[in-house]
């Protein structure tokens, strides 16, 4: 007996993806967001906070610290996220000190769904950071990622992220790579 054809859901193209503010209204959702884009990398041994994180921790990661915003296809799924933290928070900052430096946004929770990945979601939501970031007065955006992530890391490379420092967080199973942007150097580089 043949198996019967699966039949992928259609994927909305980028352009049919609404960027806008994170709102309280999505907390449950965008953790389950979290979930599914950080399950790859928990499936290898990386205790990603956003992996297991409840929907309290997601609040306070994303609302009220600077900027949040999510991607959001026409049927109302959420389908990535990112978040601007300036200042950087008080946990990285007692890390590193290049989340001490003047002017210095942080980002984190960068997260794409896995269904729509390789779509160029993850370097529309970089865009929407740096352009925050500019327009805000930032001169440069740091932000730090599991070694062992070496997709992430080449990603980060290629949008001009250069590696700086290595930090261990309590609780963590992994060293994390301390990375940079300069936004000054790179302002005719809009990647």
């Amino acid at each position: 007996m043949d198996a019967p054809d699966i039949v992928a859901p259609q994927l909305a193209a980028p352009a049919d993806l609404v960027l806008r503010r994170v709102t309280p209204a999505d907390v449950p959702a965008l953790t389950r967001l979290l979930h599914d884009a950080y399950a790859d990398l928990a499936a290898e041994g990386l205790n990603f906070t956003g992996a297991t994180q409840d929907d309290v921790t997601t609040a306070s990661r994303s609302l009220g610290v600077g900027a949040s915003w999510v991607l959001v296809d026409p049927a109302g799924r959420l389908r990535g996220t990112v978040t601007a933290t300036s200042p950087p928070g008080r946990g990285i900052r007692s890390l590193t000190d290049l989340a001490l430096e003047p002017d210095r946004v942080w980002l984190n929770q960068l997260a794409v769904h896995p269904d729509v990945r390789n779509h160029g979601l993850g370097a529309r939501l970089w865009r929407t950071v740096r352009d925050w970031s500019l327009a805000h007065g930032a001169r440069s955006v740091g932000l730090d990622t599991a070694e062992q992530a070496g997709g992430l890391r080449h990603l980060y490379h290629r949008w001009g992220f250069v590696e700086m420092d290595t930090v261990q967080w309590p609780g963590k199973t992994y060293r994390s790579v301390v990375m940079v942007h300069d936004l000054v150097r790179a302002r005719g580089d809009r990647r």
